[in-house]
């Protein structure tokens, strides 16, 4: 399922047995990267912080005029075949703060930028997924 689904950009997961995939795709570039139950929770986490960060940043900015200039590193999760990287770019006159979220495999490095509310649905989806298909021993 793909939670943003343009011709030239694309973010989604769906699950494979007790793996999620997680997919993006930027201009001409497909990736996917594979993670289990436990990695992909903890990027569901870094996730939801990004979106609190990120609203932070644009109530921040609209209320004051606080201006913040550099990206926000919010984390990094390993997969099976690769990382996901997590960041927040800021907010100007021409746009709210974004979640930048990075495929990282092998040498090749893709990402895209996703507004805040895509991220948390997201991150619902991420909490349906495993929740439905967790077996705790």
């Amino acid at each position: 399922m793909y939670v943003v689904d343009l011709p030239y950009k694309k973010l989604g997961v769906e699950l494979e047995g007790k793996q999620l995939i997680f997919k993006m795709k930027s201009k001409d570039v497909e990736e996917s990267i594979r993670m289990n139950f436990e990695s992909a929770a903890l990027l569901k986490i870094l996730m939801e912080q990004g979106v609190l960060v990120a609203e932070k940043i644009n109530k921040d900015f609209k209320k004051d005029n606080i201006k913040i200039h550099d990206i926000q590193d919010i984390g990094t999760v390993f997969g099976v075949d690769g990382r996901i990287s997590i960041g927040v770019l800021p907010a100007d006159e021409n746009r709210v703060a974004s979640i930048l979220v990075g495929f990282h495999k092998d040498d090749r490095h893709i990402a895209v930028v996703v507004k805040p509310k895509k991220i948390a649905l997201l991150s619902v989806i991420i909490t349906k997924l495993i929740s439905e298909n967790i077996k705790l021993d």
